[in-house]
């Protein structure tokens, strides 16, 4: 039980929760209140999905074609709603596990990022591996063991592939959509519904267009199975707007189908993803001219590994090439270090956690889009010089980005009638 008391706390530091406490106290807290903004929130129709997406910009081929990337093989028959349900249930299992052996030990509840966590971690030592169940090569491979998740992941081997001749459904529900198979049913936003068919619409080459709602079942369960809306928030509409007409910045480097502004990006989970405009894993992708996004997950060991994989893209680069990364001010860990203090850093902008915010991890199944940072931010624009020259960093485009990254939580609550509970403010009539 040693060795497991051992992986766990170092799991739990891999979140970034632990030391993450000691960065907040040394930071004094603001006595100003977050001003209201300007401008005021306006409901979406059902038909207008622009605040989610820009479908009209997608980054151009030619930087697709002159870059390195690569696919990894991707069999889309291996995905099925019924091996996806198959896979869920071998991730509860070790999540249950994994909870009653931290009960066991007396130690404190582990945050809910922990399996997420050790999925990432697992990810970078075998790409290869299954996509949510941890392989044996990854540094918890002792309480991978410990688990028996050998025996439940290998059971999804024996699974027939496919699923039989059943298919998944999509129904409207109220002010939402239900996507179901097999008596399970996941909540959709009928804007996310609309951006998700277009994006099928445009990728979808290699699948049949009447698969769609099995596509969408797997998409929504596979990351619903892994439950860290938090490691999926990304930036609002205006601060990509920014990027975007200061630094003709028009993909992101960790995004989901879900959350992405644009209609090409990379993401965690090619087989999934990939009908939906996914180039695959940001470390099999290797650009050579642009300017790129970077809002990684918040694991410490993802965020180092992103830096070097940056350093490698820009000495290789012989167009200009730029990564405008976006982390928390956590400036003990190895990635800060990299980021912070690599040559290609040209600057550096840092914002207060109280003074910004962003989209919700899992915005495509709730009411509201919008919530506070919960940490200070550290925005690096990465360079080589010739990015430098052709989209220098101004102190307009500081100012801009500033602006556009204020929270919006508060209005979005005010105008949806909300309070802070999450429940519906009774509107009195003003009498006449």
């Amino acid at each position: 039980m040693d060795d497991i008391d051992a992986i766990l706390n170092s799991m739990a530091a891999k979140t970034g929760n632990v030391s993450a406490v000691k960065v907040a106290e040394s930071i004094p807290a603001s006595k100003s209140a977050l001003k209201k903004r300007k401008h005021v929130l306006t409901a979406s129709s059902p038909g207008d999905n622009s605040a989610i997406w820009n479908a009209n910009v997608q980054i151009e081929l030619r930087h697709i074609g002159s870059s390195e990337h690569k696919v990894r093989p991707c069999n889309l028959q291996n995905v099925s709603p019924a091996y996806e349900l198959h896979r869920q249930k071998c991730v509860l299992k070790l999540k249950a596990k994994l909870s009653a052996a931290v009960e066991q030990m007396g130690l404190p509840k582990l945050p809910n990022s922990a399996y997420e966590t050790w999925q990432f971690c697992s990810k970078l030592a075998v790409p290869d591996g299954d996509p949510l169940i941890p392989h044996s090569d990854s540094d918890y491979a002792g309480l991978r063991d410990e688990l028996e998740a050998h025996r439940v992941g290998q059971s999804l081997l024996r699974l027939a592939h496919g699923g039989g001749k059943k298919r998944a459904t999509i129904r409207p529900n109220e002010d939402h959509y239900l996507v179901s198979y097999g008596g399970t049913s996941l909540r959709l936003n009928r804007t996310h519904l609309d951006k998700l068919q277009t994006l099928f619409d445009r990728h979808h080459a290699e699948a049949a267009t009447q698969l769609f709602p099995d596509f969408l079942f797997c998409l929504l369960l596979r990351y619903e199975s892994l439950d860290g809306g938090g490691f999926q928030a990304a930036l609002n509409e205006e601060c990509f707007d920014v990027l975007l007409r200061h630094f003709d910045c028009n993909m992101e480097c960790f995004a989901s189908p879900f959350n992405s502004r644009y209609g090409r990006f990379c993401s965690a989970f090619l087989d999934t993803d990939r009908v939906f405009g996914s180039f695959g894993s940001f470390f099999d992708f290797h650009p050579t001219s642009g300017c790129f996004e970077a809002n990684p997950p918040f694991v410490p060991a993802l965020i180092a590994k992103m830096a070097s994989h940056m350093t490698l893209c820009l000495q290789n680069a012989t167009k200009a090439l730029s990564f405008i990364v976006i982390i928390p001010a956590w400036e003990h860990t190895e990635g800060w270090q990299l980021l912070k203090n690599s040559p290609f850093n040209k600057e550096y902008l840092l914002l207060s956690q109280k003074h910004h915010g962003y989209c919700e991890g899992k915005q495509q199944m709730r009411p509201t889009r919008y919530r506070i940072a919960s940490f200070d931010t550290s925005v690096f624009f990465w360079q080589n010089a010739m990015a430098a020259s052709k989209w220098p960093v101004t102190d307009a485009a500081l100012d801009d980005l500033r602006l556009a990254f204020k929270s919006k939580q508060s209005e979005e609550r005010d105008d949806l009638g909300l309070k802070q509970g999450g429940k519906k403010v009774k509107r009195v009539k003003a009498s006449s």
